[in-house]
């Protein structure tokens, strides 16, 4: 796996991990990751996999995450769509575009002013921000949004693995691998969470496209009405992965997760010839 920077007079060098297969042809894909990690997410398990199935995938950092340079916290959401807008022509091809969660907002609001050759939203955020899903999510488990306010005022240092579990695994996800997970886990800017707040993709999202929406089956972050609302606003239905929880490229049930992807990628003829 090679890493590399994204570099730019004006910019802040942003962390990119590639996988390239020798003879992989067709389009790549660029992986954008949530809050509080970096492009490690997408390292653990989905890039090797898909370097095997033949395709170059990377997996960029945005600005004040993983090993990207940049202060994050004065990053909002437009600085993070501008960040992605220098990967992709950083890249040699235009690339699918899978963003998860905050990524996956991200990748919308990109598509609102550039084309790509495909997009996958996997427990992605709605159009609309996350106003209802944190309503929701605080009064389901107000313990685990508290930890969730402790993470981001002091740092993971202080946030519980335990309660990190809660939000983002499966019950049977080894306890040893919640922990190291857990001690990656950084800080969120706080401008770009009170932008998420907001209907933050607004106006008409492209309906040419080709669009997947996976949500994970056991997801206690982006429920099942909020992955049906952002299929909904690209005009498609919305494909869940049972018995994954909202980290779905790490969770025990990531091969499932890559399956849903791989298997669309297929579906539109977007693999490697």
């Amino acid at each position: 796996m090679l890493s590399r920077a994204v570099s730019n007079a004006h910019s802040p060098d942003l962390e990119l991990r590639t996988v390239s297969p020798p003879a992989a042809e067709g389009p790549p894909l660029l992986f954008v990751h949530g809050a509080y990690v970096g492009a490690w997410c997408w390292a653990e398990h989905f890039l090797p996999a898909l370097a095997d199935r033949g395709y170059t995938a990377h997996a960029v950092s945005l600005r004040g995450h993983g090993e990207s340079g940049g202060r994050l916290t004065t990053a909002g959401v437009d600085d993070f769509v501008a960040d992605l807008r220098r990967t992709v022509n950083h890249l040699d091809a235009s690339p699918v575009l899978v963003g998860h969660s905050m990524g996956g907002v991200v990748v919308q609001r990109y598509l609102q002013q550039y084309d790509a050759p495909g997009a996958a939203l996997m427990a992605s955020l709605p159009p609309q921000g996350m106003a209802g899903l944190t309503a929701q999510f605080a009064g389901r488990d107000p313990a685990l949004w508290f930890q969730f306010g402790v993470l981001q005022a002091f740092g993971p240092g202080v946030a519980s693995p335990r309660a990190l579990r809660r939000a983002l695994f499966s019950d049977d996800l080894p306890t040893d691998r919640v922990a190291d997970y857990a001690s990656q886990v950084r800080g969120e800017s706080p401008r770009a969470l009170a932008e998420l707040t907001t209907p933050i993709v607004t106006g008409r999202l492209p309906d040419d496209v080709p669009a997947l929406v996976v949500g994970a089956g056991e997801d206690s972050i982006v429920p099942r009405w909020a992955v049906e609302a952002t299929a909904r606003a690209f005009d498609t239905d919305a494909t869940f992965v049972p018995g994954v929880a909202h980290a779905m490229m790490l969770d025990t049930g990531w091969e499932q997760s890559l399956h849903a992807l791989v298997d669309w990628l297929a579906s539109r003829d977007l693999t490697p010839n």
